[in-house]
């Protein structure tokens, strides 16, 4: 505590002394202070002397079957200054405990990956009946769980991954004992426990990441390694009312995220009631034209095709378009719609542009256009392209009834989401007053008659804990009113890619165009490769049904 004093009044500079290095302190004292001072004293119920207890009778329970166990820990590997070293004083103790020294080794020992090799195959035949080594050596890439009884965990890692690495070390596929143990060593009133609640944080986050049942989207950086000023407190007070009030402190913060949280989809709900009503009125006038121009074409199957104002048949109307399109300029200068006919009731022309390919149009209550090829656009291609818009109205229109299916389902749940209340409004009421009291009655003695109301610290530490057992943070608040429509829970472009998929019908294949005549064909209307389907609708777009050549 007083190296953390000197920390925030600046009297240390920072390479000098810093949080981090006061947690790594904290750290090892809780396995062993005589990693810090030269002068402590071997502690009877050090967890070093508890490990080397345990693991003596583990091993002399198993000495029949040759048992094996494994001992993780990350700090006091190397000596220190004045020579103490955890592994040293592990071995030298299990020696003085009646372990033989042949069956002890450190990881560290095996330096090459031969000798790694060999290590780990004594450890599973049962030479070696006891493996010390940190999570990085003695983690990934280490099987010998074949006779494993037991892992100790002498200190605890920083990462959730870690424990995991060590504990896959005899929880493992090939252990051949029916049951197996984890020990966990930790020190009462030290870092230890600070560790293992990060660890039950981090764990607890990563499992909301990956169900997605967190109502949270946003995180603090979980990966610091060092304790704040009052964690430190905490930890250092040994004061269960400290320790609940740091408890009640993370409560809050969780629940102003969850306030924020709940204030931005207020914002959110506003702004998509204000801007979908012009959205969904423009699918329903997007559905409702080309529902008409579907009827149009239908109506109009069998008409002759119209060049100009002379309808004729389609054979014909090739002649007549190459002549029509003779006597277009080759370049433009700016864009212009130059009508051409009719085909199927719907009128359809050519969108010539400055610079690039020109566009087909077609007409009817919705114009839509789509591009022609950049070196190809004779009259069969125009055609062609006429024939394709034509065709893949229908796709466009299923398009635009879901589109607008889904766009009213949202306005009903952003209806829904509108208006309502903040769900843990009563909790952060009750937890900030609470807290405050608590922290007004742990800062010093009462100073006048109001304070001497206050109800005393232990009181006030029960409220707390039947305060927080009462409420829970981890479930998804229930919504006002139910949704009345599932497709918002699906998104847009999954069902729409899923829908095309069921519907789409395998394109026929082309039929060969008719003879031409023995003279030679001009090559503004020599036949040519389909063009790409419209830009608008490209998502959508499915091959005709029939596809007539001219």
């Amino acid at each position: 505590m007083a190296r953390y004093e000197a920390i925030r009044s600046g009297q240390v500079k920072p390479w000098e002394d810093n949080a981090l290095a006061i947690t790594t302190d904290g750290r090892k004292l809780a396995l062993e202070a005589r990693l810090l001072s030269a002068t402590a004293e071997d502690f009877p119920d050090s967890k070093i002397n508890a490990l080397v207890a345990n693991v003596t009778a583990i091993s002399q329970r198993t000495t029949p079957t040759r048992g094996t166990q494994l001992i993780f820990a990350d700090l006091g590997i190397n000596p220190t200054p004045w020579g103490y070293a955890v592994y040293a004083d592990v071995i030298t103790k299990l020696v003085q405990h009646g372990v033989p020294q042949q069956d002890i080794a450190a990881i560290g020992d095996a330096d090459t990956d031969a000798k790694k090799h060999v290590l780990f195959e004594k450890v599973r035949q049962g030479t070696v009946r006891i493996l010390l080594g940190s999570t990085q050596k003695m983690g990934t890439g280490t099987n010998v769980q074949q006779r494993l009884v037991a892992s100790h965990n002498l200190d605890c890692p920083w990462k959730c991954s870690e424990i995991e690495q060590r504990d896959g070390r005899i929880l493992r596929q090939g252990n051949t004992n029916a049951e197996v143990a984890i020990y966990r060593y930790v020190t009462e009133g030290s870092f230890d426990a600070y560790m293992w609640q990060a660890l039950e944080t981090k764990a607890k986050f990563i499992a909301q990441v990956l169900t997605g049942d967190s109502t949270v989207r946003q995180a603090e950086d979980i990966g610091a390694q060092e304790l704040s000023y009052a964690e430190v407190k905490a930890i250092a007070s040994g004061n269960p009312a400290v320790l609940t009030l740091a408890k009640a402190d993370a409560a809050l913060h969780r629940l102003h995220v969850l306030q924020k949280h709940h204030a931005d989809e207020q914002y959110l709900a506003r702004r998509q009631l204000r801007a979908l009503p012009a959205e969904i009125t423009r699918l329903e006038r997007r559905l409702a034209t080309l529902t008409e121009d579907i009827a149009t074409a239908a109506a109009h199957g069998t008409d002759l095709v119209t060049i100009g104002t002379q309808p004729y048949s389609r054979h014909d109307a090739l002649e007549a378009l190459a002549a029509r399109l003779h006597a277009l300029p080759a370049i433009v200068y700016e864009t212009r719609n130059v009508p051409l006919g009719v085909v199927r009731g719907l009128r359809f022309g050519l969108v010539q542009h400055p610079q690039g390919a020109p566009d087909v149009s077609i007409e009817g209550a919705l114009r839509r256009s789509a591009p022609l090829a950049r070196d190809v656009h004779g009259p069969r291609a125009i055609l062609n392209a006429v024939e394709r818009l034509i065709g893949s109205a229908e796709a466009e229109r299923d398009k635009a009834r879901r589109d607008l299916e889904i766009a009213q389902g949202q306005r009903r749940d952003y209806e829904a989401r509108l208006g309502t209340a903040f769900a843990h409004a009563a909790y952060l009421e009750a937890l900030t007053g609470l807290r405050n009291q608590l922290e007004a009655a742990l800062s010093g003695p009462a100073q006048d008659s109001a304070e001497e109301a206050r109800p005393p610290v232990g009181v006030l530490v029960e409220r707390l804990k039947a305060l927080h057992a009462a409420h829970t943070l981890d479930a998804v608040p229930e919504r006002a009113a139910p949704r009345r429509t599932a497709t918002v829970e699906e998104a847009i472009t999954t069902r729409i890619r899923q829908r095309e998929q069921a519907e789409a019908v395998p394109q026929p294949e082309e039929e060969p165009p008719p003879v031409a005549p023995a003279t030679p064909t001009p090559p503004a209307i020599a036949p040519e490769p389909p063009t790409t389907p419209p830009q608008a609708c490209q998502e959508a777009w499915t091959p005709p049904q029939q596809l007539r050549l001219f």
